[in-house]
């Protein structure tokens, strides 16, 4: 008898939390309040991280979305994310399923080099790193991405409409950095954020299918994300039925 790889395993029982708010979140299960963004993303280049993308030097358009993960009432603490969409040539894509672009997922994280792959609630935007957590397979191994928001003259607020009227006063900027999983982070760029048009329910950020020049998924990083994300774009089916 054959066994499926445990990451398959988790992968199934983390995506039955999102059975059930598909019910009540038809459009987004989760980060199902956001607000879009739009700047530019400046790669300074020399690094040594293994991914083209990160390595080399480069400047692109970026559309990005905030949002607020879990959607308890506002003024609750919450896992707050941050989206970042930019152009790549079709060579940095998996063969074959080319999209034309990086999506790149992050999410509010511990500081420390083992509860950087711990999600943390805030009620306000932090000063600590939102993180990705599941690492890109680079030329010399796993690769984390993170992006450590600048100071600023006031506290970023995260309630969606505060949180857009704050960066249209003061744009928001956040270094980005690379590391492996336990190494220190590195810097290799900074993206400036202000508002942009918001996204539609049918536009939907792919961290599979959409990755950075020079990287990959692992397979079992795939495994893992790959049931809650196909339910997640998936049509609404009513609890009960097949």
């Amino acid at each position: 008898m054959t066994f499926p790889p445990i990451s398959a395993l988790l992968g199934s029982a983390a995506r039955a939390p999102f059975v059930l708010l598909k019910q009540f979140r038809p459009q987004r299960p989760i980060h199902s309040e956001g607000v879009g963004l739009e700047g530019v993303l400046i790669r300074t280049g020399g690094g040594t991280s293994g991914i083209h993308w990160i390595d080399e030097a480069g400047e692109d358009p970026v559309r990005a979305r905030f949002s607020r993960s879990i959607g308890f009432p506002q003024g609750w603490p919450d896992i707050l994310g941050l989206a970042l969409r930019c152009p790549v040539p079709p060579s940095g894509q998996m063969e074959g399923r080319s999209d034309g672009r990086a999506d790149i997922l992050l999410a509010t994280a511990g500081e420390g080099r083992f509860s950087r792959f711990v999600p943390t609630f805030h009620r306000h935007v932090p000063d600590s790193a939102f993180a990705s957590f599941m690492p890109y397979r680079a030329l010399g191994g796993p690769v984390l991405v993170a992006a450590h928001p600048e100071p600023r003259t006031e506290r970023l607020p995260a309630r969606p409409d505060l949180f857009r009227a704050s960066v249209a006063a003061e744009p928001w900027v956040l270094g980005l950095h690379w590391a492996t999983p336990l190494g220190p982070w590195q810097r290799f760029g900074t993206v400036e954020l202000g508002p942009g048009a918001p996204f539609g329910d049918d536009e939907r950020f792919d961290p599979l299918l959409n990755v950075p020049t020079g990287a990959e998924n692992y397979g079992w990083t795939y495994r893992l994300r790959e049931p809650s994300y196909t339910l997640a774009r998936a049509p609404r089916r009513p609890l009960g039925r097949a």
